[in-house]
């Protein structure tokens, strides 16, 4: 998923971190 985040937008990125840590 790492490889997706990088090809998101910064903001995407973010939100899919705060996603994941649940």
């Amino acid at each position: 998923m790492k490889i997706v985040a990088i090809k998101l937008p910064k903001f995407l990125s973010s939100l899919i971190k705060i996603i994941f840590r649940k």
